[in-house]
């Protein structure tokens, strides 16, 4: 590869190469410093590199091993003597250490050794059990009881004289969103996986898929990443493992779906925001000059011009853009990389900071073919409706009962859900009668406002430019992501793409083509009538 592309290629990295470093250093100087080292050493051998698409290959190997030469380089040379002897006569191991500190050493080498050791030093030195009992307790012969305390001692002696420090992640944890879809009736497996990580927001379990993500981890560097000790770590693993998300290879632990990363969404939204913009130019033109052409077309609460904006631009996402779905899936390139008897599951990790877009959808459907269309979208100042409807399809059924023109034969439990929808504003009685709130269109209707947008903004033009940033996002995502999931991160762009729609309205936003609506207005929620 040419100096001049190679050079530019290791400054672009720069940034990352800090956020990997920061993660796993104590201070801004250590990372700094680590940094500097990394890209010395990418210097250095930038002559090896012959294909521009393996440079994140190629660094995050260079990465990882001056990262293992710079903790190797961090152990002191302090002695602390173990007597290699193992008899049968039950000794407490604190008895053989000479001063207090070596006991301090001792109890933070064992909070990292593996369960067959560990259990093994316990049994012999703390609860001073004989060697034959233990061999009996654990099912295993004599001799291997006795190499295995050899070898435990001979770790936990090498280990005491290292220097160890905890990574960022011990008292900066982060925070991981499992999020995804399943096929073929996997919805229990699907739900068991997202509970595993999402459940009473599991840290332990979300900072070991974090800190296994772009290196390969031991149990012993992942407790000392997270700061947690071995024994509490190992249910999580087992159960990660189990699940999938994490696979174990030659002892170290990687974890195995793609993670959208702090540092990789800051860095996509920069980069598609020109496209938003452009976007949001051509939404706001169409919205100036066919408003009233909208309004003319009747369909039920139209409210202000303000709430027709957003439901207007509402449609623009969710309509067009499903029509004009990326090539990764119309070309059937998704992923489904969990395979059950009952059906597949995808899964992917978002990692959670509180600037993030976030933006959830519910389509719900009843047995006529209706449909109700929501967003939920953390720039507004509007309450979350996705969940609450996702959670129950006889609340989808009402509302779209309602949409029909029902009033009254509605039964006791059905009447409370009805005067829940008033208190949140779904719903307003008319007298004796009853009415949505939300938009209602007919299919009649619906197909006019799609016609007025294809036409006038120019269906593939918009089309292109959803596409124009999947592309954008597929090559930010694949350079952040490990060598082992390239390819899943490169089918997957489109998912995080969807951020596209999102930036798109903080935009109009801020620009004031859309203003904030009141909490009890759902701008974005509408009723698509078959």
């Amino acid at each position: 590869m040419e100096k001049e592309k190679s050079d530019k290629l290791i400054a672009d990295a720069a940034k990352t190469i800090f956020s990997y470093c920061r993660a796993r250093t104590n201070s801004k100087e250590e990372a700094e410093d680590l940094s500097q080292d990394i890209i010395l050493k990418l210097l250095r051998v930038r002559e090896n590199l012959r294909d521009e698409k393996a440079f994140y290959g190629f660094m995050w190997t260079v990465a990882g091993n001056v990262y293992k030469d710079w903790c190797r380089k961090r152990k002191n040379i302090a002695e602390c003597e173990l007597d290699d002897n193992i008899s049968d006569d039950s000794v407490p191991l604190c008895e053989l250490l000479e001063k207090e500190a070596d006991l301090k050493l001792l109890y933070r080498e064992l909070g990292l050794l593996s369960e067959q050791y560990r259990k093994v030093i316990v049994m012999h030195y703390f609860d001073e059990h004989k060697v034959t009992d233990i061999s009996k307790s654990l099912d295993i012969s004599e001799s291997k009881v006795k190499f295995l305390l050899y070898k435990s001692r001979k770790i936990l002696k090498e280990g005491m004289n290292m220097e160890r420090t905890n990574g960022n992640l011990s008292f900066n944890p982060k925070h991981l969103i499992l999020a995804g879809s399943e096929k073929g009736g996997a919805a229990e497996e699907w739900l068991s996986i997202l509970n595993l990580v999402n459940h009473n927001d599991n840290l332990t379990a979300q900072n070991i898929l974090f800190a296994c993500y772009n290196d390969r981890c031991t149990a012993e560097e992942i407790s000392l990443e997270i700061g947690v000790a071995v024994p509490y770590l190992e249910g999580d693993l087992h159960r990660l493992r189990e699940k999938e998300l994490l696979i174990k290879k030659n002892g170290r632990y990687e974890t195995n779906f793609v993670i959208f990363t702090k540092e990789f969404a800051e860095e996509s939204n920069e980069k598609i925001l020109p496209v938003c913009r452009e976007m949001a130019g051509m939404i706001s033109r169409f919205l100036d000059e066919r408003l009233g052409d909208i309004k003319s077309i009747g369909f039920h609460r139209i409210g202000d011009d303000n709430l027709l904006k957003w439901h207007i631009t509402h449609m623009c996402f969710q309509e067009i853009s499903i029509q004009n779905n990326p090539k990764e899936r119309s070309a059937g390139m998704l992923p489904l990389v969990y395979k059950f008897a009952e059906g597949r599951v995808l899964i992917y990790g978002m990692e959670h900071y509180p600037t993030m877009y976030v933006m959830s959808g519910a389509i719900r459907n009843n047995a006529s073919g209706d449909r109700l269309k929501a967003l939920d979208l953390n720039i507004t100042d509007s309450a979350d409706v996705c969940p609450y409807f996702n959670r129950s399809q006889n609340r989808v059924n009402i509302i779209l009962d309602i949409a029909r023109g029902k009033s009254d034969g509605f039964g006791e439990n059905d009447t409370a859900e009805i005067a829940e929808f008033i208190k949140h504003g779904f719903v307003k009685k008319n007298g004796d009668g009853l009415s949505l709130n939300i938009p209602v269109m007919t299919k009649e209707q619906r197909e006019k406002i799609i016609s007025m947008i294809e036409n006038d903004m120019d269906k593939d033009v918009m089309g292109g430019k959803i596409n124009e940033a999947v592309d954008i996002v597929r090559d930010i995502l694949v350079q952040h992501a490990p060598v082992s999931l390239k390819k899943e991160a490169e089918a997957l762009a489109w998912i995080k793409a969807r951020d596209f729609g999102i930036a798109t309205m903080k935009v109009m936003l801020d620009n004031g083509i859309l203003q904030q609506a009141a909490d009890d207005a759902h701008p974005t929620i509408y009723v698509a009538l078959a």
